[in-house]
């Protein structure tokens, strides 16, 4: 497939690793001293919803747009709105943060961050979004990876978010991730991958799951052509967090309304020795 964050700015699947990752920054900031945040897969980082071609209708629609019209009960998704927000204070959604734009306003002064973006146009355009900020490099994403870390900060979180173009980038991802937990071991990674083709998805699930202490946090949303759902998959997993993810489960269910005896939003957690958590059951699809 072709995953062209321009496209799908606030679709399903973005409300859904951006949900993680802003669980996962939060927790690192608990603890005051800093973090290290390599996001390989940037963007341009800010979207203009309004510039989508409206036919068929653009997939925010099924997506943040939900969350914007509602007012969630849940801390989670009230701050992930509110990050939103800024970028529309008018309160008309328009404008759509990516990745980038969410890790930099969760970031203390003392945190570093680092951006990769591999078309020359879109890290131009990153740049322009994020203003001062240091730390934008126009290379290879899945080199970089292994060329930054492990960070000195000791500490951190990688969100690797490949659009898949070509062949080749799901094996590169399973490699590149694989080195990367050796030399950042007690790093976090967060890697995402559609479900649009089960069994090709379920294969890259079978590779990355050699990978030590890995888990994954798969939305599955009604079927249909194209992508159907998200899957996350999450290395060296907080403390926590787990709980924490799992409690969005019945609000985003009523909120998205996925039908009676639908996947949903489906997880298999590991504890630390890699070993399956109880009454979680591991689901392939």
């Amino acid at each position: 497939m072709n995953y062209d964050h321009r496209f799908h700015a606030g679709n399903f699947a973005d409300v859904h690793k951006h949900l993680v990752l802003i669980a996962l920054l939060e927790r690192l900031s608990e603890k005051p001293t800093p973090w290290f945040y390599l996001d390989t897969h940037a963007g341009s980082g800010l979207y203009d919803l309004d510039r989508l071609p409206q036919d068929p209708p653009p997939e925010f629609r099924r997506g943040f747009e939900i969350l914007w019209q509602n007012s969630p009960a849940d801390p989670l998704l009230a701050r992930y709105r509110a990050l939103v927000a800024q970028d529309n204070p008018s309160g008309t959604l328009r404008w759509y943060p990516g990745s980038p734009l969410l890790a930099h306003r969760l970031a203390r002064s003392n945190d570093r961050l680092a951006f990769v973006e591999a078309v020359p146009q879109r890290q131009a355009e990153l740049k322009r979004h994020l203003g001062r900020r240091p730390g934008v490099h126009c290379r290879d994403g899945f080199e970089a990876l292994l060329a930054l870390t492990p960070p000195p900060e000791g500490r951190g979180l990688v969100f690797l978010d490949p659009p898949y173009e070509q062949v080749s980038e799901a094996d590169r991802l399973v490699e590149t991730l694989s080195r990367a937990c050796t030399r950042f071991p007690q790093g976090i990674f967060l890697a995402w991958y559609p479900w649009v083709d089960t069994d090709w998805t379920n294969g890259l699930k079978r590779r990355l799951d050699r990978i030590p202490r890995i888990s994954f946090l798969d939305w599955w949303r009604p079927r249909g052509n194209g992508l159907w759902g998200s899957g996350l998959a999450l290395v060296n997993v907080p403390y926590g967090i787990p709980e924490r993810l799992e409690r969005l489960a019945p609000e985003l269910s009523s909120l998205f309304r996925d039908p009676p005896g639908s996947t949903g939003w489906r997880t298999t957690w590991t504890s630390g020795d890699g070993r399956e958590l109880p009454g979680r059951p591991r689901l392939r699809g």
